[in-house]
């Protein structure tokens, strides 16, 4: 049986945006370094500002709306007036709790506590960069649907929607090709979009899961997340050492106990120093 093996490098993610001022947030004039050059003539942020999805990659589509967040690029946008009003609530809100706005640490605290809860949600606006695939490096024999590809660990850090509060760790994605192949860094982008938004880590994993079989039409899909829950950790029960596991499969995954029992061993051998 032939495997196929990626282990992604970490790099550190994006961090504080540039934001100085309120006003109307990633519009057309503005540049933003993660968002990449114009296509076909229009820059990025206005991609996908009607409701006709593009094209997919190799014509792969579903004629499905739902789940095609993958393919839709759409910036939010807040007016100026919105975003002191949203800082004034803020505000309110973390006085009530006890903290001092009056001290040179605090001032602008609501205001940087709103920037940091809108660039932790970005995976609403989708991505641009995502949709690159390469014809199969397969060419016939039983390899093409045994030979897996997989990637991880891939860091994720995403907010869970009941209180708000961050979890976070590790992605492993695996597939097994069919006529396309995709960027590996296109993976790491694929578990950024669903992770930087509200959701829970079961939701999560399904819609990567669903993304990447609509991507690619794999024979197989395989996902399986890790994450530590701080909703558990700081309040609650006060959990201090649990881990949540979660799997996915799809196609020969489902039916093929072995190629399940390769991915999961690769998974946990990788995860050992994180938190296994």
């Amino acid at each position: 049986m032939a495997r196929f093996t990626f282990r992604r490098l970490h790099r550190p993610g994006e961090g504080w945006t540039g934001h100085d001022q309120p006003g109307a947030l990633r519009g057309p004039p503005t540049e933003w370094a993660d968002r990449g050059p114009p296509v076909g003539g229009h820059p990025p942020a206005e991609l996908m500002a009607d409701d006709e999805p593009r094209p997919t990659v190799g014509g792969l589509r579903d004629d499905d709306l739902e789940g095609r967040d993958w393919e839709r690029v759409r910036p939010r946008r807040i007016s100026d007036a919105d975003w002191k009003r949203y800082e004034g609530y803020m505000g309110e809100i973390l006085q009530a709790l006890g903290m001092s706005l009056n001290t040179p640490g605090t001032l602008k605290t609501p205001m940087r506590y709103l920037r940091a809860m809108f660039d932790s949600t970005e995976g609403y606006e989708g991505d641009d960069k995502l949709v690159t695939a390469f014809p199969t490096e397969c060419y016939g024999g039983p390899d093409c649907e045994l030979s897996q590809v997989i990637d991880g660990p891939i860091p994720f850090y995403a907010l869970c929607e009941h209180h708000a509060f961050p979890f976070f760790g590790h992605a492993y994605l695996g597939y097994v090709a069919h006529e396309h192949i995709i960027g590996i860094s296109k993976l790491t982008r694929l578990v950024r979009l669903f992770a930087r938004r509200f959701t829970v880590q079961e939701r999560m994993g399904r819609e990567i899961t669903e993304a990447l079989s609509r991507i690619l039409q794999a024979h197989g899909v395989a996902v399986y997340l890790e994450a530590v829950h701080l909703c558990t950790q700081m309040r609650g029960v006060r959990e201090s050492e649990s881990t949540t596991r979660t799997t996915f499969w799809r196609g020969n995954y489902e039916s093929n106990a072995e190629l399940r029992e390769e991915f999961l061993n690769i998974a946990r051998s990788r995860a050992n120093g994180h938190f296994s």
